[in-house]
């Protein structure tokens, strides 16, 4: 498949990903406002990119369209809503298995989710909710257990940077909480475009 292709197809999950989220932030009686104008263009030049250098991947258009969505749905109502995380772990391992990659899926999932996982439970879900942690897993899934982990590295490492920015100008308090599904989405981004990774 070439780019163009790969972009319509990024624009399209990303606006089936939004319907989802849309779903479930009604379910819950959650106001999430509208879809961004920027944000299927940005996932669309994501998708493009990466086919154009590494080749189209199915898997990898659905990870970037979903994490942007939960990055969104995060950042607006502090909530990454079950129907879209289950949904991308899914929709990640079913197509996993079609490729014939269902054990390398599934390990991304347990590696991805169970790091997040880990952080959640040693928190007690005061550092990592379990919006993240499902999402971590559908990462992972669709991935890889090498991507899913760099993706959440370069999620802490945004997050970090931008906690100490907020405590050094004086716009948060150490106690606050930072959402960090915009950072896993940051990251996720970050790894699919990186030179050679989907291949």
């Amino acid at each position: 498949m070439t780019p163009l292709p790969a972009a319509a197809a990024a624009f399209v999950a990303t606006h089936a990903a939004w319907r989802l989220a849309l779903q479930a932030a009604q379910h819950r009686g959650v106001s999430i406002g509208t879809l961004p104008l920027a944000l299927p263009a940005a996932v669309a030049a994501i998708a493009a990119i990466a086919c154009a250098r590494d080749g189209f991947d199915v898997r990898a258009i659905i990870v970037v369209a979903m994490a942007a969505v939960a990055a969104v749905t995060d950042a607006r109502s502090g909530a990454i809503f079950d129907r879209l995380t289950l949904a991308l772990v899914a929709i990640a391992l079913l197509t996993a298995v079609a490729d014939g990659d269902a054990l390398a899926a599934l390990a991304g999932s347990v590696a991805a989710g169970g790091a997040l996982f880990a952080l959640h439970a040693a928190t007690r879900g005061r550092g990592i909710g379990l919006g993240d942690v499902k999402l971590a897993a559908g990462i992972g899934a669709g991935l890889g257990a090498p991507l899913g982990i760099l993706a959440l590295a370069a999620a802490f490492v945004a997050g970090g940077v931008y906690g100490a920015w907020l405590l050094a100008t004086k716009r948060a308090r150490r106690d606050e909480a930072v959402r960090f599904g915009p950072f896993v989405a940051a990251g996720t981004a970050f790894a699919v475009l990186l030179p050679g990774t989907l291949r």
